[in-house]
């Protein structure tokens, strides 16, 4: 019995038509970036979707280290940001992690406005790459169609879809699917896909994953066969993804021992300690005035 596809990634192509894509389904994942946060659900649901967006891309550019969404906002949601680092080795899972800040006082909550971030860091001795697009329509999935059509050229299409199930807390109540489509470049052995079968797929796309994901028997291969109708269709190896923080006492410790003394004095406390929280997960780092002095000296 086929194991259910859940925190995957599944890439796929389409020759003929010179299409490729991901399709990916989280759960536990979710509940794993969420159960150190008190979100309201309004600013869950974007921040999932800005959690599938950033693990669709990543796995679509092929990282190698880490991949970096952040979203600012003129509305009361302020920041969202997401990271997704590559596995480290073949057949291992890739990580992720999610955090949002938003006015505490807000009754609703929106982006209105503002920036679309996508950090690429390649790892050691790689100049990291950023590219910065409008929030457009206050739309993550049509700021994220942007972002690739201004930054590659290339047609994108994203579909999103967020379910929360009711009577359970932080974090276990949502489950959530993402699906990436682009259309790439004609070239001498495939044929440029026309806006008419573009827009049919589109729509195919949105109809059929609310109805798949709601079967208790999905299976992501007959899923996809379905929408592409063709044998032109090849699908890889899926990755599994989970909740992962790269936060590290030593890195920390780098980043403080970069202030001058008097600014550290004044984060300090009466013993003379500095504490510092990771913002995606949580953890809790406390730092002695001399051990910051005595880093930065070495």
């Amino acid at each position: 019995m086929r194991k259910k596809f859940i925190d995957s990634i599944l890439p796929f192509q389409v020759g003929s038509k010179n299409l490729r894509g991901r399709f990916a389904c989280v759960e536990k994942v979710i509940s794993d970036t969420l159960k150190n946060h008190h979100f309201p659900d309004e600013v869950c649901a974007l921040l999932i979707e800005a959690l599938l967006l950033t693990i669709l891309t990543g796995e679509m550019i092929k990282i190698r280290w880490r991949l970096s969404l952040q979203i600012r906002g003129s509305g009361s949601i302020k920041l969202l940001a997401t990271d997704y680092y590559a596995p480290r080795e073949g057949g291992k899972p890739a990580r992720v992690r999610a955090y949002a800040d938003y006015d505490k006082d807000a009754k609703h909550f929106n982006l209105e406005s503002g920036l679309f971030a996508i950090t690429i860091d390649q790892g050691k001795k790689m100049e990291p790459y950023q590219g910065i697009t409008p929030i457009i329509e206050s739309s993550l999935s049509k700021s994220a169609e942007n972002y690739f059509f201004q930054s590659e050229q290339i047609k994108t299409f994203f579909d999103l879809n967020i379910t929360k199930k009711h009577g359970e807390k932080n974090g276990k109540n949502w489950s959530a699917s993402g699906f990436m489509l682009q259309a790439l470049p004609e070239d001498n052995d495939n044929e440029l896909v026309d806006d008419q079968s573009w827009n049919t797929l589109k729509n195919r796309i949105i109809e059929q994953t609310k109805d798949y994901l709601m079967s208790a028997d999905f299976d992501q291969y007959r899923f996809l066969d379905n929408i592409f109708q063709t044998s032109a269709l090849t699908v890889f190896k899926e990755t599994k993804i989970k909740f992962g923080c790269s936060c590290k006492r030593k890195t920390l410790l780098y980043t403080l021992a970069k202030y001058p003394k008097d600014q550290l004095e004044e984060m300090s406390d009466d013993q003379k300690k500095i504490s510092a929280d990771c913002q995606f997960c949580g953890k809790k780092f406390q730092f002695f005035l001399q051990e910051i002095y005595d880093y930065h000296e070495s």
